[in-house]
């Protein structure tokens, strides 16, 4: 089994990437998907690979990377270089591109899971702060050990899962 912790959008808020993080000690994966307004080399930031959002101002920071884990294959990216508030399937055309079985972005602060030829689109939501109907979020996604299935929780800020999504990779 693989844990992947995912979250994005804090917004200068201070402590809760530390509160996220802490709450597990078997990470196999820790993804901060943009938005942070930190600075690339801030303590809280250093758990996660890390990428830049439309706030983050740091040219450290990568636009994309691609994460590969026990035969997994990820693109990470804020997604407001693929206009994700519009449309997810080129951000999918990219991940499908470099093999990923997986796509993860931000931006747009609402959780969501779709699968788009093939490829699990998945924005976490915002940790700090939420665009849609439910309240602050951030992913895990649990995927067994011959990565075959995965669940997805979408959990809030008191780390209670509000969300289960289960499917076939």
């Amino acid at each position: 089994m693989a844990k992947w912790i995912i979250v994005s959008d804090n917004h200068t808020e201070k402590g809760i990437l530390f509160d996220v993080i802490n709450q597990y000690d078997d990470v196999d994966v820790a993804l901060h998907l943009g938005d942070s307004e930190f600075t690339y080399d801030d303590t809280e930031l250093s758990y996660f690979h890390r990428v830049k959002g439309n706030t983050d101002f740091y040219p450290e920071f990568p636009n994309d990377l691609t994460i590969s884990e026990n035969g997994i294959n990820a693109y990470v990216t804020h997604g407001h270089l693929f206009q994700v508030n519009y449309s997810r399937e080129r951000l999918a055309a990219t991940a499908k591109s470099k093999a990923c079985q997986f796509a993860f972005y931000g931006h747009t602060h609402v959780a969501k899971y779709e699968c788009i030829d093939g490829v699990h689109v998945i924005n976490p939501g915002s940790i700090s702060q939420s665009r849609s109907n439910i309240e602050e979020t951030y992913a895990e996604l649990i995927i067994n050990d011959n990565n075959t299935a995965a669940t997805l929780n979408f959990r809030n800020r008191d780390h209670q899962v509000i969300d289960t999504i289960n499917f076939d990779i």
